[in-house]
């Protein structure tokens, strides 16, 4: 549920950031033409698209019973942890506005690094696949 989750809110970003891009202006183009943020947008997208499929993956495995716990546990963090990574990438497309407290982009900034946190931080959930790897080749 928490990378599910994840996914959904880093497409409302993505979202947010991609019209930003369209529609501000710098030099009298705009931003989104400049490959500063042009890359930024289609890292985000490409991390996106990635994320999805992992959450899409794991619960047709688990429907099947033959999903691990570290394959949960890749699904969780992977998704948790993009959804900061694009978050940090649209505060750096909005500029300043990224930051402007009740701002979309500040709250979206702002959740996401609960979602890290909690339903097992990052680092359990990285110590928990490595435990099935180092199983299996034992």
């Amino acid at each position: 549920m928490v990378g599910a989750n994840c996914v959904g809110r880093a497409r409302r970003v993505l979202d947010l950031a991609t019209a930003w891009a369209a529609d501000r202006e710098q030099f009298g183009k705009p931003i989104g033409s400049f490959q500063g943020v042009s890359f930024k947008l289609a890292d985000m997208r490409t991390e996106l698209e990635a994320a999805e499929l992992l959450m899409l993956r794991t619960p047709w495995k688990l429907d099947r019973g033959k999903a691990t716990d570290a394959e949960c546990s890749m699904a969780k963090l992977y998704a948790s942890e993009m959804l900061g990574r694009v978050t940090d990438n649209a505060v750096q497309i909005f500029g300043g506005m990224g930051v402007v407290q009740d701002a979309p982009i500040e709250r979206f900034w702002r959740d996401a690094r609960i979602e890290r946190i909690w339903d097992g931080t990052s680092e359990i959930h990285r110590h928990v696949i490595a435990q099935e790897m180092l199983r299996e080749r034992a």
